[in-house]
């Protein structure tokens, strides 16, 4: 890996040509290929896309050079909606049409990096001990060069193509969202005949390099967050009153911390606990195999639940993160708010959830606002040829291996596309322990080994084919 890792520590923030390493109709060279996908990652790190503010019309800018070099046509939407910096893009290569479209989806931006809590430059594209450097290294920059060099390695190799490949890189994920919506409400025309979309997030299993599973996001939770607010009347401190709105809101809050979510289980988390039934000794073994039997048996349900993923896979979840009162110690304020972090199931009703809170609470004084609006309800199914192409490319990679559906618990941009009739997955294409993305992910030194760059390509390249 030396000769790699050589020309990624010295390259250029803008990419000089990516001269074609194969020709048409012959077999892709991946050492080569790998060479490339090391560099234009490296360089696409450098990009600094913190969002805020974003200015991803600068990664826009790289990814569009890189494609119009290979003959593929290009455009830049919504410019004037998403404001200033921001844009979104768009690209496709051609099949015969005898079968619909599969679109690669990824988000330019990043969320913000301190440099003095990171050992390199977050924006230095820095290659080191085996692994490149940066902020996006793993969410998601990394997963746009595997979807990016897999796209350009199909359109050089001369593969017959069945469907089109759509490339489309989104503004504003990590902030509001506001790319993927703009994209989807102004051109619903492109996307009209797309019959799947691969994006983020998932993570596969893996311990010590092995692979336990491959994973498929086919669900995702709703973010419904809300505020509550309790009025009062503002006073001095050393004089308690019954206006005072902190104790209120608190026996509100403390309501709602007491309560207990009922469990239940969607199609997707429950193939999911079967699939990984088998990695664990009787009497877990069958517990997980029939999940729904489990929790209704005290020790299964205490085992299950104690695992904060399986939690929220389970049941509708709300976190209480912040409360706000007066700004003097010695002042009773005239409001006291809260904001409540509620995550529902996809086919739980927002409109149901909110009266149940309403209901605990069960204090017309405490007044509920919604701060943010539940998403479209994503549940994909898995009885597809994406999906079966999914498994066939996890098999080549790890024969062992099996590929399953944890819940996403998190939120991302797959509902909005999903809302118009669009099969959506989430991958993930690279073999990453888990303490590696706990501790990159949003946090300090995100990295991305020099090995998974190609083994996502190849990953990515093998999914678009086998759908063919």
């Amino acid at each position: 890996m030396r000769k790699p890792l050589l020309l990624l520590a010295v390259a250029a923030l803008v990419p000089g040509p990516l001269h074609s390493q194969t020709a048409p109709g012959k077999p892709v060279d991946w050492t080569a290929l790998a060479t490339e996908s090391q560099r234009v990652l490296s360089d696409y790190l450098k990009i600094n896309t913190t969002n805020p503010p974003g200015n991803e019309i600068l990664a826009a800018n790289f990814l569009k050079a890189i494609l119009e070099r290979e003959g593929i046509v290009v455009q830049l939407y919504d410019s004037a909606e998403l404001g200033s910096g921001h844009v979104n893009l768009y690209a496709r290569i051609k099949g015969n049409g005898t079968k619909k479209a599969i679109a690669l989806v990824n988000h330019m931006d990043v969320v913000p990096a301190t440099p003095s809590f990171w050992s390199v430059d977050p924006f230095g594209g820095i290659v080191k001990d085996g692994y490149i450097w940066g902020r996006g290294a793993i969410d998601m920059k990394g997963e746009a060069v595997a979807h990016l060099m897999a796209m350009i390695a199909l359109k050089r190799s001369g593969v017959p193509l069945n469907r089109d490949i759509v490339f489309i890189a989104n503004s504003d994920e990590e902030f509001t969202s506001t790319g993927a919506l703009a994209f989807v409400k102004n051109h619903a025309d492109l996307l009209k005949d797309v019959e799947y979309i691969i994006t983020e997030a998932t993570e596969n299993s893996v311990k010590n390099g092995k692979v336990d599973y491959f994973s498929v996001g086919v669900a995702e939770k709703r973010t419904f967050w809300q505020r509550l607010t309790v009025k009062g009347v503002p006073s001095h401190g050393s004089r308690p009153t019954k206006q005072n709105p902190v104790p209120r809101l608190v026996r509100a809050l403390n309501r709602i911390a007491e309560f207990e979510t009922p469990l239940h289980v969607t199609p997707g988390v429950e193939k999911f606990f079967r699939d990984i039934s088998r990695l664990y000794p009787e009497p877990r073994r069958s517990w997980l195999a029939d999940v729904k039997k489990a929790i209704e048996n005290p020790q299964a349900r205490e085992w299950i639940l104690s695992d904060v993923y399986w939690n929220a896979y389970l049941r509708n979840t709300i976190s209480l993160t912040g409360m706000t009162g007066s700004g003097k110690t010695n002042v009773i304020p005239p409001e006291a708010t809260a904001d409540i972090d509620v995550r529902l199931l996809p086919d739980t009703d927002p409109a149901q959830m909110l009266a149940t809170l309403k209901g605990i609470v069960a204090d017309t004084a405490v007044h509920f606002t919604t701060l943010l609006e539940p998403k479209t309800p994503l549940e994909s199914p898995t009885d597809t040829d994406l999906f079966r192409a999914i498994e066939r490319a996890a098999r080549d990679r790890e024969p062992n291996a099996f590929v399953t559906t944890p819940m996403q618990t998190g939120a991302t941009d797959r509902p909005t596309y999903r809302k118009l009739g669009i099969v959506t997955y989430a991958i993930d294409p690279f073999k990453t322990e888990q303490a590696e993305r706990q501790r990159g992910v949003h946090g300090n030194d995100e990295r991305l080994s020099v090995e998974n760059v190609i083994f996502g390509v190849r990953y990515v390249y093998d999914i678009l084919r086998y759908a063919q």
